[in-house]
């Protein structure tokens, strides 16, 4: 198959292209110049692995004619009917989504729109894949399980350009499939951002590893039984957990011990998403993307850290207070903590 992928140096992006060289297809990866430096490693990588099956494009995904010109790679000028599938992870997500709304939406939502316009122009239009996301359904802190029918409720940019985004696949007239991603982890993060704060510790996660997501994302491109589908893709039961154990877990990892340095005090108290899929294996059963537990994801941090721990342990009287320093839900003393930032 042929297959176009939007965003392909991402995370999930990364994994997704493997999945596809690794089943044998084309793959076209079209991806915004600031990617050129910031994956080149991961880029010479593929391009030396993968040989003539892989083709990559630079370009601004809002841009109807620059997709065009990258998809004439497989041949769109008549002698070929374009890719057979299109895959869509290209996106502006938190915490840049939150600081910029407009380029959100302009990313987002625009892209989505000229990517529809330039695949429903085919000989032959492609399927439509899109990475959505579990962030759709608000709020799950005191309701943790969640189907995919459930109403959606998003609370911030990111997940209300998602919801607009599928609107758009389901009324574009094209083959589609919809992937609403879990909580997605990969053994290169490092819990040193601010980001680690706006998740109350009671928060349930149903972990997705990367590799299990580009899996899943291949599946969908020759399986007739996903077509017309949106899925809760996680890993199941052996990858739920709650945020502080997650939390524990990695501190320990990185040498820091317990998280309890990190109280409760200092995450938010609400408004942010995540929980455990009640139908996530109904993913699994059409898919067969899952080969990764926690426990997995747990090893492979503990194998990369193996030299930074026993620094990091000598230095945890500075890391410590330095990382509770970064959370913007911290009172100093005398001080009155805002409504907002609960």
């Amino acid at each position: 198959m042929r297959v176009f992928v939007s965003g392909g140096f991402g995370n999930v992006g990364i994994s997704t292209v493997r999945a596809l060289l690794s089943a044998g297809h084309e793959v076209c990866v079209f991806e915004h110049p600031s990617a050129k430096e910031k994956r080149s490693a991961r880029l010479r990588e593929l391009l030396k692995a993968s040989g003539s099956k892989l083709k990559v494009f630079f370009g601004d995904i809002t841009d109807e004619a620059a997709i065009s010109e990258a998809m004439a790679c497989f041949g769109i000028d008549g002698s070929s009917e374009g890719p057979d599938a299109v895959i869509h992870l290209a996106g502006i997500i938190p915490p840049l989504a939150d600081r910029d709304p407009e380029l959100a939406y302009r990313i987002n939502v625009g892209g989505t729109k000229a990517l529809l316009a330039v695949c429903s122009i085919l000989p032959r239009p492609p399927r439509f894949v899109f990475a959505s996301s579990i962030a759709l359904y608000g709020d799950r802190l005191a309701s943790p399980w969640i189907s995919a029918t459930d109403p959606l409720l998003p609370n911030d940019t990111y997940s209300k350009t998602k919801q607009e985004c599928e609107a758009l696949i389901r009324s574009s007239g094209l083959e589609w499939v919809i992937l609403r991603l879990s909580y997605v982890v990969s053994s290169d993060w490092l819990p040193f951002d601010p980001m680690l704060f706006k998740v109350p510790p009671a928060t349930r996660f149903e972990v997705l590893h990367t590799e299990d997501a580009g899996r899943a994302f291949a599946a969908t491109c020759q399986n007739p039984d996903a077509v017309g589908r949106i899925f809760n893709i996680g890993g199941g039961a052996a990858c739920r957990t709650t945020y502080r154990a997650y939390l524990d877990r990695l501190m320990r990892l990185f040498g820091l011990g317990s998280s309890s340095f990190l109280p409760d005090e200092l995450f938010a108290k609400c408004n942010f998403h995540c929980g455990w899929f009640v139908d996530s294996d109904e993913a699994e059963a059409v898919l067969h993307f899952r080969s990764k537990t926690l426990e997995d994801y747990y090893s492979e941090v503990q194998w990369r850290t193996r030299f930074l721990r026993p620094l990091a342990s000598i230095a945890a009287f500075v890391v410590k207070p330095w990382m509770r320093s970064l959370s913007p839900y911290r009172v100093s003393p005398g001080r009155v903590r805002s409504p907002q930032l609960v």
